[in-house]
């Protein structure tokens, strides 16, 4: 667990010229180049490096939107979004535990990624997730439309006033979750679902339950 005094100093340390490097690195991703499987004309670093053998990108105040990117093993553990960046990008082995962010999340993948403890609250999510961990997430007044959850643990994630419509949860985790008054209008549960209690308060008009 990350002390108090180690947060201050990762935060400390995003400096007005830190902060315009972490901007050309998410501002100079090509997504052309990703497209055709070609590597970037600028590699994708952070001013500190690595952490744990990902881009040390952690309790950085986002501010380039790397909008229709591919983010692949960053470390953007406690970001914020704080000077308006967004999270409208695909991500691949990423780390985004307690991110505090109401921002557009995901684009076409998110694979691999962590946001335990995040606080993603009036967020849209969008594509497909596959493999993630929302353990302990706030996704309280978020919402979706047609995105797929695949294998994702939702264990004690909020969320209340949430609204999931159209959406595909494939064999993910609900323990502990606290659903609420969440809609889940035309879900389709495959494998794993919600309990009874869990979605005693919920809105599931039209969702389907198979091998649940």
């Amino acid at each position: 667990m990350t002390r108090r005094s180690d947060v201050s100093v990762l935060k400390a340390r995003w400096t007005p010229d830190a902060l315009a490097a972490a901007d050309r690195a998410f501002a100079r991703m090509d997504p052309v180049a990703a497209h055709q499987g070609r590597a970037p004309p600028f590699p994708f670093v952070s001013p500190f490096g690595e952490y744990e053998g990902r881009a040390d990108f952690r309790y950085l105040p986002l501010g380039a939107t790397p909008k229709h990117r591919t983010i692949e093993r960053a470390d953007l553990t406690g970001a914020t979004d704080d000077r308006n960046g967004q999270l409208f990008c695909s991500f691949v082995d990423c780390v985004l535990d307690r991110v505090s962010m109401e921002t557009n999340l995901g684009d076409k993948l998110i694979k691999n990624s962590s946001f335990v403890k995040s606080r993603l609250s009036h967020t849209t999510l969008r594509g497909e997730f596959v493999d993630c961990d929302f353990s302990n997430a706030d996704l309280t007044y978020s919402g979706s439309a047609e995105a797929k959850f695949i294998r994702c643990d939702f264990s004690g994630a909020k969320f209340k006033g949430s609204g999931f419509d159209y959406c595909l949860f494939d064999h993910c985790t609900w323990t502990d979750a606290k659903i609420a008054n969440a809609s889940f209008y035309f879900g389709r549960f495959l494998g794993s679902r919600p309990t009874d209690e869990q979605l005693a308060d919920a809105m599931c008009p039209r969702a389907t339950f198979e091998g649940c």
